[in-house]
């Protein structure tokens, strides 16, 4: 298990070219031991400041998620809250190994690339939603979509981009346009290619988030992405072994279903998910709980 300082200072070594670049440097409180790794700690939060002429970054740890944040001031006159989200990682320390620091590092690299494109400052972004961490969910909490997103982007390093353009978009991610552009496809190709250690790696994610998630993170898994093979058996086949219980008996029904002919509204709602509308105060179950009778007669019996 790694400890908190350790993760933080490996992740600001593996920037440590990326930040000297841009003119950032380590930046030491007053009340810390100059020889030692500047780490702050504040409750639940760590954090490790560097200062430039462009402002000041932090890398922060909190809750089992690391955020690269940036503040338009000096890192001796910035407040907390003055300080932005340019980009987040889960980390949970119980476990992670050096290719989960990579992976941070990796993802915080494109970040400083992009966001100070020719020495600029990053124009302000819209925040990338935090993440709900295992520990929170052991407590009782559910999985949401944008968590969901997340998780699914470290299976998928390469969407993670997608994953955060779709929040600059909208505001706020929308699940139903990334999983069918990017999440849905993806899952697919490693279901057509069947191999069995990318295959444990991503139902690994998905029966964990399935049964911890809400209504309309369950819809996305049981229908949106798994129940879009519904029309190729062989596909399906490949996901028998890997599935839990739950997840496969619902998947095989809304499969079933979704191949009769009474499924044809259902069919054309998962072919042209709903386009975006800003937030209301209304409930849904997603179209899982559609399927499973939100209208009408559940098609499982």
């Amino acid at each position: 298990m790694l400890t908190v300082q350790a993760a933080v200072s490996g992740i600001a070594k593996g920037l440590d070219t990326h930040l000297k670049t841009l003119g950032f440097t380590p930046y030491v409180p007053p009340d810390l031991d100059k020889k030692s790794f500047p780490l702050v700690s504040d409750r639940d939060r760590h954090f490790v400041t560097f200062s430039g002429k462009n402002g000041s970054l932090r890398i922060e740890y909190c809750s089992d998620t690391v955020g690269l944040l940036y503040a338009d001031a000096s890192a001796e006159n910035a407040a907390d809250s003055e300080y932005t989200r340019l980009s987040l990682s889960l980390l949970e320390l119980d476990g992670a190994a050096e290719r989960d620091l990579n992976y941070v590092v990796e993802d915080f690299a494109e970040t400083l690339a992009s966001k100070f494109q020719n020495g600029q400052k990053p124009k302000q972004q819209k925040k990338i939603p935090a993440a709900v961490s295992k520990t929170a969910v052991k407590h009782g909490a559910y999985y949401d979509a944008a968590s969901f997103g997340s998780r699914f982007t470290a299976v998928y390093p390469e969407l993670r981009e997608p994953y955060k353009q779709n929040i600059e978009e909208y505001g706020e991610f929308l699940p139903e346009e990334f999983f069918k552009l990017y999440g849905t496809p993806a899952v697919a190709a490693t279901v057509k290619e069947n191999n069995p250690l990318k295959m444990k790696k991503l139902f690994n994610l998905l029966n964990e988030i399935y049964d911890n998630g809400v209504n309309d993170v369950q819809s996305l898994i049981a229908v949106s992405i798994l129940g879009s093979m519904y029309q190729d058996e062989t596909l399906l086949a490949n996901c028998v072994d890997y599935m839990d219980g739950d997840l496969c008996v619902t998947v095989i029904r809304v499969s079933k279903y979704l191949g009769s002919n009474g499924a044809k509204g259902a069919r054309m709602r998962l072919e042209n998910p709903p386009r975006y509308k800003p937030k209301k105060d209304k409930k849904t179950g997603g179209l899982l709980s559609q399927l499973m009778g939100g209208g009408g007669a559940s098609p499982f019996g």
